[in-house]
């Protein structure tokens, strides 16, 4: 989605995870811990999603990182947000619904009262402001959105739209011309 962002040309390379391709020699000498993004710019090589976020949008002008020093904390906390107490509980739905790894009711239940906290915490930054760092969308609320995208398509989906105002801020960055090549629509 950065990379759309910004315009910028590249070559996506699909990593068959159900073929189990990001176990194998090839992609472990991209990425050591099997995982996937992987970055190769001409030559530089680097992993992890928000690293290689930052890195492109550094490379192509840094217009998705607020200048001001209040509003650039306030994205790097709201990254660390998603990172630390919204991905891993969204992702026991995600398990269980996309991926079909079934998880207990009781981690579904402690999941679901999690994600809860961390949405009704976005939903009151964003009753004050349309995205997470302020006036304009940055890397913080494009870190959310392929956790967001993916949890929609799960019963707890409900949960994003139970909350007015990450409702209308989530509607808006699926609808931006990059998120929507990113996800091929």
């Amino acid at each position: 989605m950065t990379a759309h962002e910004h315009g910028a040309a590249f070559e996506f390379v699909l990593v068959d995870m159900a073929k189990g391709e990001h176990k194998q020699p090839a992609h472990l000498a991209r990425q050591p811990f099997g995982q996937v993004p992987t970055l190769d710019d001409d030559g530089f090589t680097m992993y992890e999603s928000r690293a290689i976020a930052r890195y492109i949008d550094g490379k192509f002008g840094g217009a998705l990182t607020p200048k001001d020093a209040q509003s650039r904390a306030l994205m790097e906390q709201w990254i660390s947000v998603e990172t630390s107490n919204f991905t891993p509980h969204a992702m026991k739905f995600i398990y269980h619904s996309v991926f079909k790894r079934e998880q207990t009711p009781e981690v579904l239940q402690t999941a679901a009262e999690k994600l809860d906290l961390a949405l009704t915490q976005l939903d009151k930054q964003l009753s004050v402001q349309p995205y997470l760092a302020g006036g304009s969308f940055s890397l913080a609320d494009l870190c959310f959105a392929p956790y967001l995208e993916y949890l929609a398509g799960t019963p707890a989906g409900s949960k994003i739209t139970e909350q007015a105002h990450v409702a209308r801020w989530w509607s808006a960055i699926s609808e931006r011309p990059a998120w929507r090549k990113t996800v091929g629509r």
